[in-house]
C-alpha cells in the first residue's frame, strides 16, 4: 500500500490544477443537488410548522343527504387511505366516589364549568366519539399509559386527556360516570337566521358507567383542550347520547400515491369535505409542477456534473498509458498499479462529496435565508432539518459514479503491452475500446437521471403518466446528446475542422493547429459539445416553460381583472347604498363585493348577480342569471374547474352553517368574476349573495374590498374620488387597478424562477469546469509537441490562439446543437407541465433567448480556455522536449 499512496500522492500534488478543478466540478455538482433537495425538504417542513401546533386529519369529510351508506361509499373513493366515523359532542365525567352534584347546583344547572373540576369530583369536557376499530390508522393520538379503546369491549370504555386525569385524579382501571350534559337549545344557520334546532327542550341525561382504559399524551388529538379531552367509542358514545342532534363526520388519511386534486374530485361527487392546511402545503398541482422541475433541474446538475468527472477521470487514466508502461517495466504488479488509480479517484471522489454534501447543504441554509424556496421567492421559510437519508444517498451516488469513471478503464489497462506503452502507442484508446468505454458511459448516465428521480423523489398518482412521459423524452434526448456525439465523435470533430477551417484564413498557423487537434481528440470535442449542448437545451427549455407561464397569466388577466379597479381596506359601509351611488358614476359596468366569503370546501365568494350581467359569461347567456339566481347555481374559476375536474352541469357538494351538505350546480366556468387579491387566490367558486346569507347567516350588506368592473377606457379619478368623499377622506383606502395587479402576476413568475435560473448558473459552471479539465488534460498530455512548438519559435499569441479558436468551434457547435434540442424539447416541456399543474398553458416563442443561449456558451468555452492558455505559457520548452 505504501507505493500506492506515495505515487497517488504524487500524482494529486504534482499536477494540482488537474486535482483541483476535479475535485470542484465533483463537488459542484453534488452540492447542487444536495442543496435542491435539501431545500425543497425544508421548504415544506417550514411551511407545515404553522399548521402543525394541534393534529387535524388530511381531510375532513360530510356526505350529503342522499349517500345512504357514506362508509362504503368512500372506503370505494380512490386515494382515501383510511378513514374514521366521528362526530363531537360534550360529556360531564364524575369519579365513581364523587357525590353528585345538584342539579342546576352551577352554571343554571348545566353541570360544571367546561374543563372545569367541580368540588364534588365532576369535570365538563370536550368528547370525540370515534370509529375504535380504524382510528389507530390515521396515527391520531399518543399513550401516556394504558392500552387502546376496545372496540369490541361490552361497556364503555374512554381515553382521557391528561388534565382530565389530574384534575379528576383518575388512573387507568379507574371508573367514572359518564354522560352528556343536560340537553340546551343548540343553535344553527336556518334559512338565514340562527335559530334553536333542538326547540329549547331540556331533559335530565341518563348516566351511564364507563371504564378509563388509557391516558392521552399532550401531543396530537390530546393536545386538544389543553388536555381536556375524552375519546370515546363511536358507536357505544351514540347510545350516551340518543335524542340529541349529532353531525356525523368522517377524518380521511390520504394515500400519497394519489394526486389530492383527483381524491378531491372524486370526493366532491358525494362529500363535502375541508382540508387540513398542513397537507396541502407544497401538493397543490402547480406547486408540485414546480417542485418536480427544480428537482429535475438539480439531477441535471448532478448528472452533467458525473458525467464531465466520469470523462475526465476515465481519459486521464487512459492518456497516462506511458505512466502505466513505466511501472510495468520497473516490476509493479498489475494489482499494485490498479491500487495505485483506484486509490486517487477515491481521494478524489471522497473529499469531493463531503465538499459537495456540506455544500449543499450550506446552499440551501443561505437560499432560505434569503426568501429563496423550491416555491417560489418571497417567503419567509426557517431552516428546520437536513434529510441526512436523502443528502447522503445523493453525495454516495455521486461518489460512486466518480468511481466508475476509473474503474472501467482501469480493467481495460490490465491487457496494456508494456512495450507498445513504453514506445507511447496508446493502446487503450482504440477505437474499439473507446467506444465501448463510451457506450457505458451513455447506458449509465441515460440511466442514471430517471433512476435517481423516481428513486429519491418518487411521484406517482395522476401525475405519473405525465411524468414518466417526460422522462422518457428526456432519457432520449439525453441519449442524442450522449450517446450518439461519443460513439460516434468524428461527425463532430469533422464539424467542428469545418468551421475552424475559415479561421485559418485570418489566422493561419493558429487555425491550422486548432483544426488538426479537433481532428485528432475528437472525442474530447465530443463530450465538450455535449456538455455544453445540454446546457443550452435546459437553459432554452426553462425560458420556453417560462414564457408559457407568463403567457397564461396574461390570457387570465384579460378575463379576471381587466378594465377593473380594486378597493382595498375600506372601512365598515352599506355595499348597497355604495353601489348605488357608484354606478352613478359614468364607465361603472359592476360592483362586486369581496367581504361575504367562506371556505367550504374552497372559497365561496357571495356577489350580487345584477352585478354581473354587464360583462362575460352571464351578458351574453341570460339563462344563466336564472340559474345562478336558483339556490344551487354556482360560477366556478377555471383553475378550480380544471384541478377538479368539474364541468357544467356537475354539482358541488358544500356543507352549510346548519350542518348538512347541499350540492350547487355549476352554471359556467370562468375567471371574470369573483377574483380579488389579498390573498391572491384563483381557486374559488361564486354564488349569489342571497344564497351565501341564507345558507352561511354571512352579513352581506358590509365590505371590506370592492371590485369595480370599468367599460374600457373609463376613467378611474371620478370613482376613487367618490369613495373617497363617501367614507371619509383621511380613510387610507387602497387601489390597485387591473394593469397593475397583471404586471405583478407576471414579475411574480420571474422572481419565482430565480432558483431556476440559480441552478441553471451552477450548471453552466460545470460545464465550464468540465471544458477546463479537458482544455488542460490536452495541455498536460501534449507537453512535448508544445514545448517542440514553442522551440521551434511559436508565439504565446499564437499558442493562445490556437486555444481560443478550438473553444469558440466548440462554444458554436454545442450551442447551435444545443439550442435545436432546447427548441424541439420545449413544447414537450410545456405540454408535461400543463399535465402536472393542471395550467392551460400557451405555447410561447423564445425570441431573443436563443441568441443570448449561443452568445452565453461561446462565452463560457472562452473563458473556460484562459487558465489552459496561462498553464501552456508557463511551460518550459526544454524540460517539455527532454520529459515530455
Amino acid at each position: 500500500m505504501g507505493l500506492a499512496l506515495t505515487v497517488a500522492r504524487r500524482s494529486l500534488l504534482s499536477r494540482p490544477g488537474r486535482t483541483l478543478f476535479s475535485l470542484a466540478g465533483i463537488a459542484l455538482g453534488i452540492a447542487t443537488v444536495v442543496g435542491v433537495f435539501t431545500l425543497d425538504h425544508n421548504t415544506v417542513a417550514g411551511l407545515k410548522l404553522r399548521y402543525v401546533a394541534e393534529w387535524s386529519a388530511d381531510l375532513e369529510v360530510s356526505a350529503h343527504a342522499e349517500v345512504q351508506d357514506p362508509r362504503t361509499q368512500l372506503d370505494q373513493v380512490p386515494g382515501v387511505a383510511a378513514a374514521t366515523a366521528f362526530f363531537q359532542q360534550e360529556a360531564v365525567l364524575r369519579r365513581a366516589d364523587a357525590v353528585p352534584a345538584e342539579p342546576g347546583a352551577t352554571r343554571g344547572g348545566r353541570g360544571p364549568a367546561r374543563g372545569a373540576a367541580s368540588e364534588s369530583g365532576e369535570m365538563r369536557a370536550p368528547v370525540l366519539a370515534v370509529e375504535a376499530s380504524t382510528l389507530g390508522r390515521l396515527d391520531a393520538y399518543e399513550l401516556l399509559e394504558g392500552r387502546d379503546i376496545d372496540p369490541k369491549a361490552s361497556g364503555l370504555e374512554l381515553l382521557v386527556g391528561s388534565r382530565v386525569a389530574e384534575e379528576l385524579n383518575l388512573t387507568v382501571g379507574d371508573s367514572v360516570s359518564f354522560s352528556r350534559p343536560a340537553r340546551s337549545a343548540r343553535r344553527a344557520c336556518i334559512d338565514g337566521v340562527m335559530q334553536e334546532v333542538d326547540g329549547g327542550v331540556r331533559d335530565l341525561p341518563v348516566q351511564h358507567s364507563a371504564t378509563i382504559v388509557g391516558v392521552l399524551a399532550r401531543r396530537k388529538l390530546g393536545d386538544r383542550a389543553q388536555g381536556g379531552i375524552v375519546l370515546a367509542d363511536y358507536s357505544k358514545a351514540l347510545e350516551v347520547y340518543r335524542g340529541a342532534r349529532v353531525d356525523e363526520r368522517f377524518w380521511v388519511s390520504r394515500n400519497p400515491s394519489v394526486d389530492l386534486e383527483r381524491l378531491q374530485a372524486d370526493l366532491s361527487r358525494s362529500f363535502a369535505y375541508d382540508i387540513g392546511r398542513s397537507v396541502i402545503v407544497g401538493e397543490a398541482s402547480d406547486e408540485r409542477a414546480f417542485r418536480n422541475g427544480v428537482r429535475m433541474a438539480g439531477l441535471l446538475a448532478l448528472v452533467l456534473g458525473l458525467y464531465i468527472i466520469f470523462h475526465t477521470l476515465s481519459t486521464s487514466l487512459v492518456e497516462r498509458i506511458r505512466e502505466v508502461g513505466t511501472l510495468h517495466a520497473l516490476g509493479t504488479t498489475r494489482g499494485q498499479i490498479a491500487r495505485i488509480f483506484l486509490l486517487e479517484a477515491v481521494v478524489l471522489a471522497g473529499v469531493g462529496g463531503l465538499l459537495g454534501l456540506f455544500g449543499g447543504i450550506a446552499m440551501a441554509k443561505l437560499l432560505l435565508s434569503q426568501g429563496i424556496s423550491t416555491l417560489g421567492s418571497g417567503k419567509n421559510i426557517p431552516f428546520v432539518e437536513v434529510p441526512w437519508e436523502t443528502a447522503g444517498t445523493l453525495a454516495l451516488l455521486g461518489v460512486v459514479v466518480a468511481l466508475l469513471g476509473s474503474i472501467y478503464p482501469l480493467l481495460r489497462a490490465r491487457n496494456a503491452s508494456t512495450v507498445e506503452a513504453l514506445r507511447g502507442e496508446q493502446a487503450l484508446t482504440s477505437a474499439r475500446g473507446a467506444r465501448g468505454f463510451h457506450l457505458f458511459t451513455a447506458i449509465l448516465l441515460a440511466g442514471l437521471l430517471p433512476g435517481l428521480y423516481f428513486v429519491v423523489s418518487p411521484v406517482v398518482g395522476e401525475a405519473t403518466g405525465a411524468l414518466i412521459g417526460s422522462m422518457l423524452v428526456a432519457v432520449g434526448f439525453l441519449g442524442l446528446l450522449v450517446a450518439i456525439p461519443l460513439i460516434v465523435p468524428s461527425v463532430l470533430a469533422g464539424l467542428c475542422h469545418m468551421l475552424a477551417k475559415p479561421l485559418s484564413a485570418l489566422w493561419p498557423f493558429s487555425g491550422a493547429m486548432a483544426s488538426r487537434t479537433m481532428l485528432e481528440s475528437p472525442r474530447r470535442i465530443a463530450v465538450a459539445t455535449a456538455a455544453l449542448a445540454l446546457v443550452a437545451s435546459a437553459y432554452v427549455g426553462l425560458q420556453g416553460m417560462t414564457a408559457s407561464l407568463r403567457g397564461e397569466v396574461e390570457v387570465w388577466a384579460d378575463e379576471a381583472v381587466e378594465d377593473k379597479l380594486f378597493v382595498l381596506d375600506l372601512p365598515p359601509v352599506s355595499y348597497q347604498a355604495l353601489r348605488t351611488r357608484l354606478h352613478e358614476v359614468p364607465g361603472v359596468l359592476g360592483v362586486e363585493a369581496g367581504g361575504a366569503r367562506v371556505y367550504s370546501p374552497f372559497l365561496i365568494l357571495g356577489i350580487e348577480v345584477d352585478e354581473l350581467m354587464a360583462h362575460g359569461p352571464l351578458a351574453e347567456k341570460p339563462e344563466l342569471r336564472a340559474a345562478l339566481r336558483r339556490g344551487d347555481g354556482m360560477v366556478l374559476s377555471e383553475r378550480l374547474a380544471r384541478n377538479l375536474g368539474y364541468e357544467v352541469g356537475d354539482a358541488v357538494q358544500v356543507r352549510i352553517g346548519s350542518g348538512k351538505v347541499v350540492p350547487f350546480q355549476v352554471v359556467a366556468i370562468s375567471d371574470a368574476y369573483g377574483f380579488f387579491p389579498h390573498p391572491d387566490e384563483r381557486m374559488y367558486g361564486v354564488v349569489s349573495a342571497h344564497h351565501l346569507e341564507h345558507y352561511f347567516c354571512i352579513d352581506t350588506d358590509r365590505t371590506d374590498r370592492l371590485a369595480i368592473k370599468m367599460a374600457p377606457g373609463s376613467d378611474w379619478d371620478p370613482v376613487a374620488d367618490l369613495l373617497h368623499d363617501t367614507v371619509g377622506g383621511e380613510t387610507a383606502i387602497r387601489f390597485r387597478t387591473g394593469e397593475e395587479l397583471g404586471r405583478f402576476a407576471v414579475a411574480d413568475i420571474a422572481d419565482d424562477f430565480v432558483l431556476f435560473d440559480i441552478i441553471l448558473g451552477l450548471t453552466a459552471l460545470l460545464a465550464g469546469l468540465g471544458l477546463l479539465n479537458g482544455q488542460l488534460l490536452a495541455a498536460l498530455e501534449r507537453s512535448k509537441e508544445l514545448g517542440v512548438l514553442r522551440a521551434l519559435g511559436t508565439s504565446r499569441t499564437q499558442v493562445a490562439g490556437m486555444v481560443l479558436i478550438e473553444a469558440a468551434v466548440v462554444g458554436v457547435v454545442g450551442g447551435v446543437l444545443g439550442l435545436a434540442l432546447g427548441s424541439a424539447l420545449g413544447p414537450v416541456v410545456v405540454r408535461s407541465l400543463e399535465a402536472l399543474s393542471g395550467l392551460d398553458l400557451p405555447l410561447r416563442v423564445v425570441g431573443p433567448w436563443l441568441q443570448i443561449a449561443l452568445c452565453g456558451t461561446i462565452a463560457l468555452t472562452l473563458l473556460s480556455a484562459l487558465y489552459p492558455i496561462h498553464r501552456m505559457n508557463r511551460m518550459d520548452p526544454v524540460r517539455a522536449v527532454r520529459t515530455g
